[in-house]
Protein backbone atom coordinates (compact mmCIF):
# COMPACT_ATOMS: atom_id res chain seq x y z
CA UNK A 1 0.00 0.00 0.00
CA UNK A 2 2.80 2.42 0.90
CA UNK A 3 4.63 1.73 -2.37
CA UNK A 4 1.40 2.35 -4.30
CA UNK A 5 0.87 5.68 -2.59
CA UNK A 6 4.48 6.67 -3.19
CA UNK A 7 4.21 5.86 -6.89
CA UNK A 8 0.94 7.77 -7.12
CA UNK A 9 2.42 10.84 -5.43
CA UNK A 10 5.46 10.69 -7.71
CA UNK A 11 3.22 10.40 -10.78
CA UNK A 12 1.17 13.41 -9.64
CA UNK A 13 4.29 15.48 -9.10
CA UNK A 14 5.60 14.48 -12.53
CA UNK A 15 2.30 15.34 -14.19
CA UNK A 16 2.28 18.76 -12.56
CA UNK A 17 5.89 19.38 -13.53
CA UNK A 18 5.09 18.47 -17.12
CA UNK A 19 2.37 21.10 -17.38
CA UNK A 20 3.66 23.90 -19.60
CA UNK A 21 4.44 27.11 -17.75
CA UNK A 22 2.08 28.91 -20.09
CA UNK A 23 -0.72 26.50 -19.18
CA UNK A 24 -0.24 27.29 -15.50
CA UNK A 25 -0.22 31.01 -16.21
CA UNK A 26 -3.24 30.69 -18.49
CA UNK A 27 -5.27 28.70 -16.00
CA UNK A 28 -8.13 27.99 -16.21
CA UNK A 29 -8.01 26.84 -19.80
CA UNK A 30 -11.36 25.01 -19.60
CA UNK A 31 -14.46 24.70 -17.43
CA UNK A 32 -13.95 23.39 -13.90
CA UNK A 33 -15.57 20.41 -12.18
CA UNK A 34 -16.49 20.71 -8.51
CA UNK A 35 -17.22 17.25 -7.11
CA UNK A 36 -19.69 16.97 -4.22
CA UNK A 37 -19.42 13.44 -2.81
CA UNK A 38 -22.87 13.65 -1.21
CA UNK A 39 -26.41 13.83 -2.59
CA UNK A 40 -27.94 16.93 -4.14
CA UNK A 41 -29.63 19.29 -1.71
CA UNK A 42 -27.44 18.41 1.27
CA UNK A 43 -25.16 20.86 3.12
CA UNK A 44 -22.07 20.11 0.99
CA UNK A 45 -24.15 20.61 -2.14
CA UNK A 46 -25.45 23.97 -0.90
CA UNK A 47 -21.92 25.16 -0.17
CA UNK A 48 -20.52 23.79 -3.43
CA UNK A 49 -23.16 25.29 -5.69
CA UNK A 50 -23.01 28.74 -4.13
CA UNK A 51 -19.21 28.95 -4.14
CA UNK A 52 -18.96 27.24 -7.53
CA UNK A 53 -21.26 29.78 -9.16
CA UNK A 54 -19.33 32.73 -7.75
CA UNK A 55 -15.96 31.19 -8.57
CA UNK A 56 -17.04 30.66 -12.16
CA UNK A 57 -18.06 34.31 -12.45
CA UNK A 58 -14.62 35.44 -11.26
CA UNK A 59 -12.64 32.99 -13.40
CA UNK A 60 -14.74 33.47 -16.52
CA UNK A 61 -15.39 29.74 -16.76
CA UNK A 62 -18.33 27.54 -15.84
CA UNK A 63 -17.89 25.52 -12.66
CA UNK A 64 -19.91 22.34 -13.16
CA UNK A 65 -21.05 20.86 -9.85
CA UNK A 66 -21.23 17.06 -9.96
CA UNK A 67 -22.84 15.00 -7.20
CA UNK A 68 -20.99 11.69 -6.80
CA UNK A 69 -22.42 10.16 -3.60
CA UNK A 70 -21.67 6.70 -2.25
CA UNK A 71 -19.37 4.79 0.10
CA UNK A 72 -19.46 7.52 2.71
CA UNK A 73 -18.17 10.10 0.26
CA UNK A 74 -15.30 7.94 -0.97
CA UNK A 75 -16.60 7.56 -4.53
CA UNK A 76 -16.64 11.28 -5.28
CA UNK A 77 -13.44 11.97 -3.38
CA UNK A 78 -11.65 9.26 -5.34
CA UNK A 79 -12.59 11.00 -8.60
CA UNK A 80 -10.65 14.07 -7.47
CA UNK A 81 -7.77 12.11 -5.92
CA UNK A 82 -7.16 10.37 -9.24
CA UNK A 83 -7.77 13.39 -11.48
CA UNK A 84 -5.06 15.23 -13.38
CA UNK A 85 -3.45 17.74 -10.98
CA UNK A 86 -4.11 20.80 -13.14
CA UNK A 87 -6.65 22.65 -10.98
CA UNK A 88 -9.66 21.91 -13.19
CA UNK A 89 -11.16 19.26 -10.89
CA UNK A 90 -11.94 20.23 -7.30
CA UNK A 91 -13.63 18.66 -4.28
CA UNK A 92 -15.82 20.09 -1.54
CA UNK A 93 -16.11 17.80 1.45
CA UNK A 94 -16.41 17.74 5.22
CA UNK A 95 -12.95 17.33 6.72
CA UNK A 96 -14.31 15.10 9.48
CA UNK A 97 -15.69 12.65 6.91
CA UNK A 98 -12.27 12.33 5.27
CA UNK A 99 -10.67 11.88 8.69
CA UNK A 100 -13.16 9.29 9.95
CA UNK A 101 -13.21 7.27 6.72
CA UNK A 102 -9.44 6.77 6.92
CA UNK A 103 -10.07 4.37 9.83
CA UNK A 104 -13.69 3.37 9.23
CA UNK A 105 -12.89 1.67 5.92
CA UNK A 106 -10.32 -1.12 5.98
CA UNK A 107 -9.73 -0.75 2.24
CA UNK A 108 -9.54 2.81 0.96
CA UNK A 109 -9.14 3.69 -2.75
CA UNK A 110 -7.09 6.74 -1.80
CA UNK A 111 -5.23 8.33 1.11
CA UNK A 112 -6.64 11.81 1.69
CA UNK A 113 -3.50 13.15 3.35
CA UNK A 114 -1.26 11.98 0.52
CA UNK A 115 -3.55 12.26 -2.51
CA UNK A 116 -5.24 15.63 -1.89
CA UNK A 117 -3.93 19.18 -1.64
CA UNK A 118 -5.89 21.51 0.58
CA UNK A 119 -7.09 24.67 -1.14
CA UNK A 120 -9.13 26.41 1.55
CA UNK A 121 -11.32 25.77 4.52
CA UNK A 122 -14.48 27.73 3.76
CA UNK A 123 -17.31 27.23 6.26
CA UNK A 124 -18.33 25.14 9.23
CA UNK A 125 -21.46 24.15 11.09
CA UNK A 126 -22.12 22.59 14.45
CA UNK A 127 -23.43 19.23 15.51
CA UNK A 128 -26.13 19.22 18.17
CA UNK A 129 -27.45 16.65 20.63
CA UNK A 130 -31.23 16.98 20.52
CA UNK A 131 -34.06 15.29 22.38
CA UNK A 132 -37.78 14.68 21.98
CA UNK A 133 -39.79 16.98 24.31
CA UNK A 134 -40.92 13.96 26.36
CA UNK A 135 -37.32 13.23 27.44
CA UNK A 136 -36.69 14.50 30.97
CA UNK A 137 -33.18 16.02 30.66
CA UNK A 138 -32.93 19.61 29.45
CA UNK A 139 -29.16 19.90 29.17
CA UNK A 140 -26.04 17.80 28.78
CA UNK A 141 -25.31 17.32 32.48
CA UNK A 142 -28.84 16.13 33.14
CA UNK A 143 -28.65 13.82 30.14
CA UNK A 144 -25.44 12.17 31.35
CA UNK A 145 -26.86 11.64 34.84
CA UNK A 146 -30.13 10.33 33.36
CA UNK A 147 -28.29 7.87 31.12
CA UNK A 148 -26.07 6.63 33.96
CA UNK A 149 -29.16 5.85 36.04
CA UNK A 150 -30.38 3.46 33.34
CA UNK A 151 -29.03 0.15 32.05
CA UNK A 152 -26.22 0.53 29.53
CA UNK A 153 -27.57 0.66 25.98
CA UNK A 154 -31.18 1.23 27.02
CA UNK A 155 -31.16 4.85 25.80
CA UNK A 156 -30.82 5.25 22.03
CA UNK A 157 -29.68 8.03 19.77
CA UNK A 158 -30.25 8.37 16.03
CA UNK A 159 -27.64 9.40 13.49
CA UNK A 160 -27.31 9.84 9.73
CA UNK A 161 -25.65 6.43 9.43
CA UNK A 162 -22.86 4.18 10.63
CA UNK A 163 -19.54 5.97 10.50
CA UNK A 164 -21.10 9.40 9.94
CA UNK A 165 -19.76 12.32 11.99
CA UNK A 166 -23.02 12.20 13.93
CA UNK A 167 -22.42 8.55 14.84
CA UNK A 168 -18.80 9.11 15.81
CA UNK A 169 -19.81 12.19 17.78
CA UNK A 170 -22.05 9.92 19.83
CA UNK A 171 -19.20 7.49 20.38
CA UNK A 172 -17.05 10.38 21.55
CA UNK A 173 -19.80 11.30 24.02
CA UNK A 174 -19.97 7.70 25.26
CA UNK A 175 -16.21 7.50 25.71
CA UNK A 176 -15.68 10.82 27.47
CA UNK A 177 -18.86 10.95 29.58
CA UNK A 178 -18.71 7.33 30.76
CA UNK A 179 -22.11 6.36 29.40
CA UNK A 180 -23.37 3.88 26.80
CA UNK A 181 -25.99 5.28 24.46
CA UNK A 182 -27.23 2.81 21.85
CA UNK A 183 -26.59 3.91 18.28
CA UNK A 184 -29.47 3.68 15.80
CA UNK A 185 -28.23 4.39 12.25
CA UNK A 186 -30.51 5.85 9.60
CA UNK A 187 -30.02 6.39 5.89
CA UNK A 188 -29.47 10.11 6.23
CA UNK A 189 -30.16 12.91 8.68
CA UNK A 190 -33.71 13.57 7.45
CA UNK A 191 -35.21 10.17 8.40
CA UNK A 192 -33.32 10.25 11.70
CA UNK A 193 -34.82 13.62 12.54
CA UNK A 194 -38.28 12.51 11.43
CA UNK A 195 -38.21 9.55 13.82
CA UNK A 196 -37.05 11.80 16.65
CA UNK A 197 -39.90 14.24 16.01
CA UNK A 198 -42.30 11.30 15.91
CA UNK A 199 -41.11 10.06 19.29
CA UNK A 200 -39.73 6.79 17.93
CA UNK A 201 -36.23 7.53 19.26
CA UNK A 202 -35.49 9.78 22.26
CA UNK A 203 -32.23 11.38 21.14
CA UNK A 204 -30.43 12.29 17.94
CA UNK A 205 -27.18 13.90 16.89
CA UNK A 206 -27.71 16.06 13.82
CA UNK A 207 -26.40 19.20 12.20
CA UNK A 208 -27.54 22.28 14.10
CA UNK A 209 -28.98 24.10 11.06
CA UNK A 210 -31.44 21.26 10.48
CA UNK A 211 -33.06 21.58 13.91
CA UNK A 212 -33.25 25.32 14.57
CA UNK A 213 -36.82 25.69 13.31
CA UNK A 214 -38.07 22.62 15.17
CA UNK A 215 -36.40 23.82 18.36
CA UNK A 216 -38.02 27.24 18.03
CA UNK A 217 -41.45 25.63 17.70
CA UNK A 218 -40.89 23.34 20.70
CA UNK A 219 -40.97 20.15 18.61
CA UNK A 220 -37.60 19.16 20.05
CA UNK A 221 -35.05 20.56 22.47
CA UNK A 222 -31.35 21.13 21.96
CA UNK A 223 -29.36 19.78 24.90
CA UNK A 224 -25.91 20.90 23.77
CA UNK A 225 -23.64 21.62 20.84
CA UNK A 226 -20.33 19.94 20.04
CA UNK A 227 -18.45 23.04 18.88
CA UNK A 228 -15.64 24.76 20.78
CA UNK A 229 -17.82 27.80 21.30
CA UNK A 230 -21.51 28.58 21.24
CA UNK A 231 -23.18 28.88 17.89
CA UNK A 232 -24.36 32.36 16.88
CA UNK A 233 -27.58 30.64 15.79
CA UNK A 234 -28.25 29.09 19.22
CA UNK A 235 -26.61 31.47 21.66
CA UNK A 236 -28.54 30.12 24.66
CA UNK A 237 -27.34 26.52 24.12
CA UNK A 238 -24.11 25.64 25.96
CA UNK A 239 -21.30 23.58 24.46
CA UNK A 240 -20.21 20.26 25.91
CA UNK A 241 -17.03 21.97 27.07
CA UNK A 242 -19.06 24.53 29.02
CA UNK A 243 -21.13 21.70 30.46
CA UNK A 244 -18.07 20.12 32.09
CA UNK A 245 -16.83 17.81 29.33
CA UNK A 246 -13.66 19.45 27.95
CA UNK A 247 -12.76 16.51 25.69
CA UNK A 248 -16.06 16.49 23.78
CA UNK A 249 -15.57 18.80 20.85
CA UNK A 250 -16.43 18.31 17.18
CA UNK A 251 -17.41 20.44 14.20
CA UNK A 252 -18.37 19.99 10.57
CA UNK A 253 -15.71 21.94 8.71
CA UNK A 254 -16.01 22.13 4.91
CA UNK A 255 -12.91 22.33 2.76
CA UNK A 256 -12.05 22.67 -0.91
CA UNK A 257 -9.39 20.24 -2.16
CA UNK A 258 -7.50 19.48 -5.38
CA UNK A 259 -5.46 16.50 -6.53
CA UNK A 260 -2.00 16.28 -4.97
CA UNK A 261 0.60 17.94 -7.16
CA UNK A 262 -1.60 20.76 -8.40
CA UNK A 263 0.73 23.70 -9.13
CA UNK A 264 1.04 26.01 -6.14
CA UNK A 265 0.22 29.19 -8.13
CA UNK A 266 -3.15 27.65 -9.06
CA UNK A 267 -3.91 26.61 -5.48
CA UNK A 268 -2.90 30.03 -4.19
CA UNK A 269 -5.13 31.78 -6.70
CA UNK A 270 -8.08 29.54 -5.85
CA UNK A 271 -7.51 30.29 -2.19
CA UNK A 272 -7.49 34.04 -2.80
CA UNK A 273 -10.60 33.95 -4.97
CA UNK A 274 -12.51 31.83 -2.45
CA UNK A 275 -11.47 34.19 0.35
CA UNK A 276 -12.81 37.13 -1.65
CA UNK A 277 -16.05 35.30 -2.42
CA UNK A 278 -16.61 34.58 1.26
CA UNK A 279 -16.43 38.32 1.96
CA UNK A 280 -19.24 39.14 -0.46
CA UNK A 281 -22.24 40.37 1.58
CA UNK A 282 -24.79 38.30 -0.36
CA UNK A 283 -22.70 35.13 0.03
CA UNK A 284 -22.28 35.74 3.75
CA UNK A 285 -26.01 36.34 4.13
CA UNK A 286 -26.97 33.19 2.21
CA UNK A 287 -24.51 30.99 4.08
CA UNK A 288 -25.54 32.50 7.40
CA UNK A 289 -29.23 31.92 6.72
CA UNK A 290 -28.39 28.25 6.11
CA UNK A 291 -26.64 28.02 9.49
CA UNK A 292 -23.03 28.07 8.27
CA UNK A 293 -20.22 29.93 9.99
CA UNK A 294 -17.60 31.38 7.64
CA UNK A 295 -13.96 30.56 8.37
CA UNK A 296 -11.49 30.93 5.52
CA UNK A 297 -8.00 29.41 5.89
CA UNK A 298 -4.85 29.10 3.83
CA UNK A 299 -3.96 25.79 2.13
CA UNK A 300 -1.32 24.78 4.69
CA UNK A 301 -3.77 25.26 7.55
CA UNK A 302 -6.33 23.00 5.87
CA UNK A 303 -3.71 20.29 5.26
CA UNK A 304 -2.64 20.47 8.92
CA UNK A 305 -6.26 20.35 10.09
CA UNK A 306 -6.98 17.22 8.05
CA UNK A 307 -3.91 15.55 9.53
CA UNK A 308 -4.85 16.44 13.11
CA UNK A 309 -8.48 15.36 12.64
CA UNK A 310 -7.41 12.00 11.20
CA UNK A 311 -5.19 11.39 14.24
CA UNK A 312 -7.93 12.55 16.62
CA UNK A 313 -10.67 10.28 15.30
CA UNK A 314 -8.58 7.15 14.68
CA UNK A 315 -8.79 5.81 18.28
CA UNK A 316 -12.44 6.83 18.68
CA UNK A 317 -13.47 4.94 15.54
CA UNK A 318 -11.38 1.90 16.46
CA UNK A 319 -12.66 1.74 20.03
CA UNK A 320 -16.26 2.05 18.85
CA UNK A 321 -15.92 -1.03 16.68
CA UNK A 322 -17.60 0.80 13.78
CA UNK A 323 -16.64 -0.43 10.34
CA UNK A 324 -17.99 0.16 6.86
CA UNK A 325 -16.44 -2.92 5.22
Amino acid sequence: MTHTLTRRAAAAALAAACLPVGAQQGWPSQNLRLIVPQTAGGPSDVVGRLLGTRLGEILGRTVVVENRPGAGGNIGTDVVAKSRPDGHTLLVNIVGILAINATLYKQMPFDAERDLDGVARVVSSQLALVAHPSVAPNNVRELVAWAKARPAGSVSYASAGTGSPQHIGGELLNAKAGIKLNHVPYKGAVPALQDLLGGHVPLAIVGLPAVLQAAASGSLKILGVFGGQRSPYAKDVPTFVESGFPDIEMELAYGIFAARGTPRPIIDRLNRELGAILQQPEVRERLGSAGFEIGHSNPAALDAYLKSETAKWRPIVRDSGATAD
